[in-house]
């Protein structure tokens, strides 16, 4: 896509600072909301096994952009949890989800996602574009590239239009380099 600035040496507190703005933060949200939409049309079929996080185990990667998971980590470590409808996020038994330690950094290397918790996502409000659409249910496939690849695009679009760095990595590696980098802030 023209328009994408190059991802400087260390771009992670140019997303951070970024993901703290009310617009990108707005932005997010309502791109999260309309792809949550886009895949319920589709309804597929969730069994909440786990699966889709147990990266290793099952052979797959997640790929998120540099901003989604500053944005990710603001919403985990920087301020009180709300839904994309506006209302708060409540975890599991009901407590605020601030209230969990969801620190990753010990957790990195594991073979799951380091916020998965007895096997159910413990951010699942604001996980990234990829946890949205990747349902482990056969015949899925199509549709789940095509709306991956149009969001993606709108993705972007966003960084053209805040002219921010783009750059996608494997979730894992994205969270420890974002932590390693962001160190206090987090």
């Amino acid at each position: 896509m023209q328009g994408l600035t190059h991802t400087p040496a260390n771009p992670w507190r140019t997303w951070y600072d970024a993901a703290q703005r009310e617009t990108i933060d707005h932005a997010i949200r309502t791109l999260y909301a309309e792809l949550d939409a886009a895949v319920a049309e589709r309804r597929p079929v969730c069994n909440a096994s786990g699966r889709c996080c147990r990266f290793d185990e099952y052979g797959h990667r997640l790929y998120v952009t540099g901003l989604e998971i500053a944005w990710f980590l603001s919403g985990v470590h920087g301020r009180e949890m709300v839904r994309l409808d506006g209302s708060q996020d409540v975890a599991q038994r009901g407590f605020p989800l601030r209230q969990f330690d969801l620190n990753p950094q010990p957790r990195f290397q594991t073979p799951h996602c380091p916020y998965q918790v007895k096997g159910l996502c413990r951010t699942h409000t604001i996980r990234p574009l990829g946890c949205r659409v990747f349902f482990c249910e056969r015949g899925t496939e199509a549709w789940q590239q095509e709306t991956t690849e149009r969001f993606l695009d709108r993705l972007k679009q966003m960084h053209v239009e805040q002219n921010l760095p783009y750059a996608y990595m494997e979730w894992r590696a994205g969270l420890a380099e974002a932590s390693r980098e962001l160190g206090d802030l987090l």
